[in-house]
């Protein structure tokens, strides 16, 4: 047998363009680009991180936090030696910071070129205690990025002699700056606004919806997301930018501790041994294990004054029935270790408000990864879309999932070990989610088409009597299919109405077939002169109609 032997070796590069590419816009929205600034802070063990747009110009945009900052070592890591990427949080194994133990969130480094996104070029200052020497130091440093220089990936496409191998993404530069106590921390800063991101918020908040705005938390609720219909996009990028980052960001709920994010009183459970009651209570009890978890990690963002938490109130009143189910997984997948729990939320007849929250949220080290997915991780069995839009809920990854997240922080590789292992059992569990509330939703419409066909009933019942001043009662007998739809026994004083005529096989007609048939003859029985005739046949046919429909 012949063996191909290949002449030579290699290792396979990433062009440059490629990489130089982040630095013109990385990130979904705005929001998920706040979103690393804040991933940022919360990692420097900051307690506060402090988010301003100058609104409602928008003019100018600054993210300060309390944290520990960043050394000139680090930048000049990031910026000047190792390049964008080179990120050295969990280095000698370091999975937790050091001061309230909270799990780091950053791998790659490139948070730092988030804003970019929304600007040409930016400020950072850093006041902060070297951890080489300990003493305090700080540094001002201001970069441009070089949007206009970088290639279009197009051109680079179709044009054989660009040169890709070299290709500056900004240009930065540094000034050591007396250290300042009251300054401790890290600061990015830029008024050099790109025109877009200023143009789509300003369009957003216009005379009339500014003059609603308040900044306060409780108010926004109140005003503008607890009343969203159909969704908080249709609040336009400003008030969705801050709806949007208060859910992606590592936060507590925000409301009653009864009422996050399902009001635990609506849910009533007359069998305390039941699984169902258990699979609830794990639930609930995940669910508040959760929320102090995150109040133990000390963080806050403010964005423009407005304090955030994440806002998720699902409904258990209106006529819902609402369901809480537990979803838990911790074992060895493909050699590394996967741990995941989470709660699905369920109601029958009710969509969930707004549009947001329907679907499940994937949370990774507490960051909120895509928002929530409304085809739940693809789904693969067909369920009827309105049922799917009953559901909600979170998932948070404790352990594993890591190498599936894309470069941007806000997608998964689908093909990972790991994302396939989760979306296994989110979808095992949905089988079972989707199957019980579609019985109660059956039962339930059952019991509802039982209750009008009653009622029905009764309302021609009483037109007949009533019409026929007590000469004739209305009878609903189920005959011959094939037999007449009406029948009149004058002996007995009864009009029989049969429910088994099937004259046209569709529901709805043969309902109205015979509500006419029924009128037909009812009206003929109740008076012999033909004029008077044709008058009670109309006013019947109305009235059983109005019935019907």
């Amino acid at each position: 047998m012949n063996v191909l032997k290949t002449a030579d070796q290699g290792t396979i590069r990433v062009a440059d363009i490629t990489i130089a590419q982040l630095s013109r816009g990385l990130y979904r929205s705005t929001a998920t680009a706040f979103k690393e600034l804040v991933s940022n802070a919360y990692d420097a063990d900051a307690e506060v991180v402090r988010i301003d747009t100058n609104y409602p110009e928008f003019d100018f945009i600054s993210c300060v936090d309390d944290g520990t900052g960043m050394p000139l070592e680090e930048f000049l890591r990031h910026f000047n030696e190792m390049g964008i990427g080179a990120c050295t949080k969990r280095k000698q194994q370091k999975d937790k910071t050091e001061v309230y133990n909270r799990p780091i969130i950053g791998r790659l480094g490139i948070g730092m070129l988030a804003i970019g996104q929304l600007c040409h070029s930016f400020e950072i200052e850093s006041h902060y205690t070297d951890p080489a020497d300990g003493k305090a130091k700080a540094y001002h440093a201001e970069i441009v990025l070089a949007d206009l220089s970088i290639p279009d990936k197009e051109k680079v496409i179709r044009n054989n002699d660009a040169d890709t191998k070299e290709i500056p993404a900004g240009t930065w530069e540094y000034d050591i700056i007396p250290y300042d106590e009251t300054r401790k921390g890290f600061r990015v800063y830029s008024w050099d606004v790109r025109s877009t991101f200023r143009g789509e918020m300003k369009d957003s908040v216009d005379e009339k919806q500014r003059g609603k705005i308040s900044f306060s938390l409780s108010h926004l609720h109140s005003t503008f997301y607890d009343s969203s219909t159909r969704s908080v996009r249709a609040h336009k990028a400003y008030l969705e930018t801050i709806w949007e980052l208060a859910i992606l960001c590592p936060l507590p709920y925000y409301g009653k501790t009864e009422n996050y994010p399902v009001d635990m009183g609506g849910f009533s459970h007359s069998d305390k041994r039941s699984k169902e009651f258990k699979e609830f209570r794990a639930a609930a009890r995940l669910i508040r294990d959760r929320q102090q978890r995150f109040l133990n990690d000390n963080f806050r963002v403010v964005f423009d004054g407005i304090e955030l938490r994440r806002h998720i109130q699902l409904p258990t009143e209106g006529g819902t029935l609402p369901r809480l189910y537990f979803v838990a997984f911790d074992d060895t997948c493909f050699d590394s270790r996967l741990t995941f729990y989470g709660y699905l939320f369920a109601q029958v007849s009710t969509g969930i408000k707004p549009l947001e929250l329907n679907g499940v949220q994937i949370r990774l080290r507490g960051v909120g990864i895509g928002g929530y997915d409304s085809t739940f991780l693809r789904y693969h069995k067909a369920i009827a879309t309105i049922r799917s839009k009953w559901v909600s809920g979170e998932i948070f990854v404790d352990e594993g999932l890591e190498s599936a997240l894309n470069i941007d922080r806000d997608s998964f590789n689908e093909h990972d070990e790991h994302f396939k292992r989760l979306q296994s059992v989110l979808h095992d569990k949905l089988d079972h989610v989707f199957d019980e509330i579609n019985a109660i939703a059956r039962e339930r419409t059952d019991a509802q088409r039982d209750k009008k066909e009653e009622k029905l009933k009764k309302d021609i019942q009483r037109i007949v009597a009533e019409q026929s001043k007590g000469r004739f009662r209305l009878r609903r007998r189920a005959l011959e299919s094939d037999g007449p739809i009406v029948s009149v026994n004058e002996d007995k004083g009864e009009i029989v109405l049969n429910t088994a005529a099937r004259p046209l096989r569709k529901k709805n007609p043969d309902r109205i077939i015979r509500a006419v048939m029924l009128a037909y003859h009812a009206a003929k029985r109740i008076t012999k002169d033909e004029e008077e005739q044709d008058s009670k046949f109309y006013e019947l046919v109305k009235e059983v109609l109005d019935a019907l429909m």
